[in-house]
């Protein structure tokens, strides 16, 4: 069955890769999706440096140079993604092009050279794609997104961003970069400034997420994550207290680049920005009052599709549709995924909904490794989940999810190459992904993957007995290894004893 308003490969209808370039004040990046999807994945990434709002505070108008090093990139971007087969490019332009005299007169010679609309976005419109970037990568987000870039920051209420104040400021880790780097605490009171002069923003996030968007942030979580020496480095879904937040903030604003550049992992061309970032981020925190801070990979250029896909595949939940769409691309047979969830429904006792999509994501998953090496299977399918970019999820269901399938390959916890991860979950949630990933391995056992086979069985927990019935020809009850494996299970889940009947 599939999730409601989605194709069978987890796309909306038309399909085909689809493009947009983001004409930021620091950067250009052009992002190649898949698809118009609920769960777009990059097929191409890049990003050219060019400072084109580097000087616009001061002058009013777009360098020479940043220009020049602008429509140089638009050129090779446009080619590129017209080459991979993108019908068309959505080329949209941020606050430099917006604020600077020229800006217009800029946007319409890209357009005129390039043969594709440029789009340049107001403040307000600015901060409601931001926000529908953020909704776009999780489930059921409900907060404040900030969305940082080289000349302006934005602020909007997610998921909805009609619903309240939507502004763009004009601080950005460009310019506060500069300011910085003159009078520092000058600086900090155009932030202050700058934020007191938005009232409603005061308390804005209490009780509420602070989703934080923008490169020059998810540089201040690498960071974080490589001076902690975190297992999992994966930023998207990231989460701080507002106090570790605020202590982030306050260490990174007070060290030098060359300082930053030394630690692992940390983007060595966004040092030169990253204490304007930190300092942003703790003035932020501090005046929002978030329950949490969570760092997100999703911002504008999602946005840009999010709003572009019918409201029936907005609604879909983002891992679910991103695991129908990379278990679709690699099982062997159309329909397991699904009826591996019909198979291991109630096995889990106490599921709760969490659990449940967690589940349900690694059944349409359950087969994406079979063509694998069997000595190398469990681990590559292990760190491959783990790292992959779903949406809609924290770190630790990230590692939930992976040790699901790496047990359905028959991995174990002792396994020293996993073990340092599985530090990220507690005692129930290891206990709840063995269970999962033993029923898994016995359903594959027993049906080959076959959905018809698999449908005409059954597993029942009566008390402390652990009961597989068996409806079809093909399965024996009696068969050595379909027992082994549900003994296996039947410890999963601590049964008394378990028993393989043919009805």
């Amino acid at each position: 069955m599939n999730p409601a308003g989605r194709s069978e490969a987890g796309r909306a209808p038309d399909g085909g890769p689809v493009a947009v370039v983001d004409l930021g004040s620091n950067s250009v990046r052009l992002v190649v999706y898949d698809a118009l999807s609920r769960a777009p994945v990059s097929r191409f990434n890049e990003k050219k440096l060019c400072a084109l709002g580097r000087v616009v505070a001061e002058t009013g108008r777009l360098g020479s140079e940043g220009s020049s090093c602008a429509m140089a990139s638009l050129r090779r971007f446009v080619g590129i993604a017209r080459s991979m087969g993108c019908g068309t490019v959505d080329i949209i332009a941020t606050a430099a092009v917006r604020a600077a005299e020229d800006g217009d007169e800029f946007a319409a010679m890209a357009q005129a050279a390039l043969g594709e609309p440029v789009t340049v976005l107001s403040g307000p419109e600015e901060a409601r794609l931001g926000a529908l970037g953020v909704a776009c990568g999780f489930a059921a987000p409900d907060g404040l997104s900030g969305d940082l870039g080289g000349g302006s920051v934005e602020f909007a209420n997610v998921p909805n961003p009609e619903d309240g104040a939507r502004v763009s400021l004009p601080v950005g880790a460009l310019t506060l970069s500069a300011a910085m780097s003159a009078d520092r605490k000058a600086a900090t009171r155009m932030v202050d400034t700058a934020l007191e002069a938005q009232p409603w923003l005061r308390d804005a996030c209490r009780g509420r997420t602070f989703y934080v968007v923008g490169g020059s942030w998810r540089a201040l979580a690498r960071a974080r994550m490589a001076m902690l020496d975190t297992p999992l480095r994966a930023v998207h879904g990231y989460q701080l207290t507002p106090r570790e937040a605020e202590t982030l903030g306050r260490s990174i604003a007070g060290r030098t680049p060359a300082d930053l550049a030394a630690i692992p992992g940390v983007p060595k061309r966004r040092v030169e920005m990253m204490p304007a970032a930190a300092l942003l981020l703790e003035r932020v925190t501090r005046l929002l009052r978030p329950a949490r801070v969570v760092f997100s990979a999703t911002g504008l250029r999602e946005g840009r599709l999010y709003e572009r896909l019918p409201a029936a595949e907005r609604a879909v939940d983002p891992l679910i549709a991103g695991a129908a769409e990379l278990g679709g691309a690699t099982n062997r047979l159309p329909g397991v995924g699904e009826a591996m969830q019909r198979w291991t429904d109630g096995i889990v006792a106490n599921e709760t909904p969490a659990l449940r999509r967690l589940r349900h994501a690694a059944c349409l998953l359950s087969d994406s490794a079979w063509r694998e090496h069997p000595d190398s299977r469990a681990r590559e399918a292990f760190f491959r989940l783990a790292q992959y970019p779903f949406l809609g999820m924290t770190q630790a269901e990230r590692v939930l999810l992976a040790f699901m399938i790496f047990v359905r390959y028959q991995g174990r916890r002792k396994d020293p190459a996993v073990r340092r991860l599985l530090t990220m979950l507690d005692e129930p949630a290891k206990l709840a992904g063995e269970v999962v990933g033993e029923a898994l391995d016995l359903g594959y056992r027993l049906s080959g993957g076959v959905p018809a086979i698999l449908d005409a069985c059954r597993l029942r927990r009566d008390g402390g007995e652990l009961l597989l019935e068996t409806g079809h020809p093909a399965v024996d009850p009696q068969d050595d290894a379909l027992g082994g494996r549900l003994r296996l299970l039947g410890a999963a889940i601590g049964a008394e004893r378990v028993r393989a009947v043919g009805v």
